[in-house]
């Protein structure tokens, strides 16, 4: 029996819905599935899309990079380059759409799915999720994060974020304006959903020029 696939793709109503599929492993993330992430996102057919949302099968969204690449003594060697050359093939492609995009997150958001929210238009968050940006604690210092978060939080709150590792509850990301809605968790995906399709049926053009605006990262 063929194994399924890592990422699935639905596209309903012009609303593309891009799911990580590795729920037995709290859809942690391995080269090979940033990869398929990769190829799910750039072979969507632009021309029928108004709206894109991200998210993961299961309880648990993303529960980040899988421990057995970040744990690695050997990491900088043997995974570096290859995941900045995806990270940033995904976050370029991601910032660069324009129609609206959202990650919908329940359970954990932890490391990589965090820092692809923030190159999202929004993140709807259940009220019962784990959201953090770990990677100081292994080692790992994601420096073109930081602008991402420092423009949304401010200088100390990113600062407190990025090296404690610390969770942030879902309350407090809402207020500091990490999070645009915190839902239950079995309503994620319906939320995003909504707040994208609300938008996609503005003119195209419109938001486009109001999303390059908006963004100082164009």
């Amino acid at each position: 029996m063929a194994s399924p696939p890592l990422v699935d793709v639905d596209l309903v109503e012009g609303i593309a819905t891009v799911t990580l599929n590795r729920p037995e492993k709290l859809n942690a993330i391995t080269l090979e599935l940033r990869s398929a992430v990769r190829d799910a996102l750039v072979d969507l057919p632009e021309d029928e899309i108004g709206g894109l949302v991200v998210t993961g099968a299961g309880d648990v969204t993303c529960a980040g990079m899988d421990r057995e690449i970040v744990a690695d003594p050997a990491y900088d060697e043997k995974y570096a380059d290859e995941i900045g050359a995806l990270t940033a093939e995904i976050c370029e492609f991601l910032t660069s759409r324009p129609y609206p995009t959202a990650v919908a997150a329940r359970g954990a958001l932890i490391g990589i799915g965090f820092i692809l929210s923030l190159r999202c238009d929004f993140l709807v968050l259940g009220e019962e999720t784990k959201l953090a940006l770990p990677e100081v604690q292994f080692g790992i210092a994601p420096t073109e994060t930081v602008p991402y978060i420092e423009a949304i939080t401010g200088t100390r709150v990113a600062k407190e974020i990025v090296l404690t590792g610390e969770p942030i509850a879902p309350e407090r990301a809402r207020e500091l304006g990490i999070v645009n809605r915190v839902v239950p968790n079995d309503e994620v995906e319906a939320g995003a959903r909504e707040l994208v399709g609300k938008i996609a049926e503005n003119d195209a053009d419109a938001v486009r020029e109001l999303k390059r605006a908006a963004s100082s990262f164009e």
